[in-house]
């Protein structure tokens, strides 16, 4: 006798917790793997930004040293927190020392002190001008630097930038005899004259007449005006 065959409807079976270990552990090894292409991917970013700020942090040191201005920044308390060699070596002018100071020459501390006693707020600068044992000007330029800390708080410094007026204005000297073909002699003449000398002490200084000095400023003051409104090109040295 053969048995009855039953055709009996079957219940859906549960989809999700058949497939749900395999789905959770497929699930798992895409995370991972997405994870590891982002890790890969950000590995060469994270170098990259990691190698630009090293070159960046290259780059401004490179540039602070490079300058014929001295550049220091210094505390609220006077404590030099950064200034380089250009500064250095003008605080030792300032000093009237053969060493390098470790802390900040009379002078510079005093142009702080007068920029403290102002707003703090104020963008304006504090120049102050002071002459060396030697006979050296030397121009202090003060002025607050506001800088974040790590927490992003606003911290007041205070940027002070050195320069020699008198290297300045033989440099000045210098271009000025390459742009306008002058000669030694009415450069010398010329410098002098920059410095605020007079015809009579040009004259002594250099050992010549006063008609000889005034013929040499006719000169200067000549081939300057043919120079006006034209463009002129020298080579440095």
């Amino acid at each position: 006798m053969t048995a009855p065959v039953v055709f009996a409807p079957l219940e859906a079976a549960p989809v999700g917790p058949l497939f749900r270990p395999y789905a959770a552990e497929k699930a798992s090894h895409s995370a991972a793997s997405r994870r590891v292409r982002k890790a890969s991917n950000q590995l060469p970013q994270n170098n990259a930004q990691s190698s630009d700020a090293s070159a960046l942090n290259l780059i401004q040191s490179s540039l602070l040293e490079s300058l014929h201005q001295g550049v220091i920044v210094t505390s609220c308390s006077l404590k030099p927190l950064y200034w380089n060699a250009r500064a250095r070596q003008l605080c030792q002018h300032l000093a009237g020392s053969d060493v390098q100071p470790l802390e900040l020459p009379t002078a510079v501390a005093e142009v702080c002190r007068r920029l403290m006693r102002h707003d703090r707020l104020s963008e304006l600068p504090l120049i102050l001008e002071c002459q060396t044992a030697t006979g050296q000007t030397i121009r202090m330029n003060a002025r607050w630097l506001h800088l974040a800390d790590d927490r992003g708080t606003q911290q007041p410094y205070i940027l002070i930038l050195l320069e020699n007026c008198n290297d300045l204005l033989q440099e000045e000297v210098r271009i000025e005899r390459k742009k306008y073909d002058l000669t030694e002699r009415e450069a010398e003449v010329w410098m002098l004259l920059r410095q605020e000398y007079s015809y009579q002490d040009v004259a002594k200084l250099l050992q010549i007449s006063l008609n000889t000095v005034k013929t040499h400023v006719k000169n200067v003051y000549a081939k300057k005006r043919s120079c006006q409104g034209r463009e002129k090109f020298w080579c440095g040295e």
